[in-house]
């Protein structure tokens, strides 16, 4: 058994060699579950982070988020409502009528405003699919140097439709700071991070002096009244 592998070894490489021989264009495209690139946010900055969701109809809904982070601490501020990861746990604020309140495991998961469901992560790795990366070339966006990847993503549940997405790397930040998914019904998803910075002021991560602390559920129900 042993005795074959040496021979199975140069039949490969003969084989790898002839394959190499009849392309002389080096292969961009690599197949994997992951992307070839990281998907953490660094560990200090501060961004906007707009996402656009455009239907086949041409309908259009558009998301903000003023993003901090400095280490374990994190801020996700939207339109109405505050997340904030503190020292002593996580928070959430409703600026308009100041009043906060501490949460046990953190935001509702269930909630469409959960920084949990569009962290730079989750935006990229919602599903097992089956996919397809290419470096398409360099882009500069908003003075930001960037490498740009094109993909194909195939649901391997079958249950959705195949994707082509485009994503700008930050050369610097080492993660996605522009992405644009187009389905095969016509809908399309754009995701934009701009604005950063590198710093974060320590007092974005602090709850205002001025405001009432209540219960989660005043929380929920004062929130769901807006």
């Amino acid at each position: 058994m042993f005795a074959a592998t040496p021979c199975l070894l140069f039949l490969f490489s003969c084989s790898s060699a002839k394959k190499q021989s009849n392309n002389s264009q080096p292969d961009t495209t690599t197949v994997s579950a992951t992307p070839p690139f990281q998907t953490k946010e660094p560990e200090r900055y501060q961004a906007i982070r707009t996402i656009t969701v455009t239907k086949a109809t041409g309908e259009s809904v558009t998301a903000k988020t003023n993003i901090a982070k400095d280490g374990p601490l994190r801020r996700d501020e939207y339109d109405k409502v505050i997340y904030l990861e503190t020292e002593q746990g996580p928070f959430v604020l409703l600026p308009e009528q100041k009043i906060y309140a501490a949460l046990s495991a953190g935001p509702d998961p269930t909630s469409e405003d959960s920084p949990a469901e569009n962290s730079p992560e989750r935006l990229l790795n919602t599903e097992t699919v089956s996919t397809r990366y290419q470096k398409v070339g360099t882009e500069v966006l908003w003075g930001r140097g960037t490498t740009k990847y094109q993909t194909v993503n195939t649901s391997t549940r079958g249950t959705v439709s195949n994707s082509e997405t485009l994503i700008w790397i930050d050369d610097q930040l080492g993660m996605p700071i522009k992405s644009t998914t187009t389905s095969t019904d016509g809908s399309n998803t754009t995701m934009e991070l701009t604005d950063i910075s590198l710093e974060a002021d320590k007092r974005l991560f602090q709850i205002p002096a001025d405001y009432q602390k209540v219960s989660p559920s005043e929380i929920r129900q004062r929130k769901s009244g807006n």
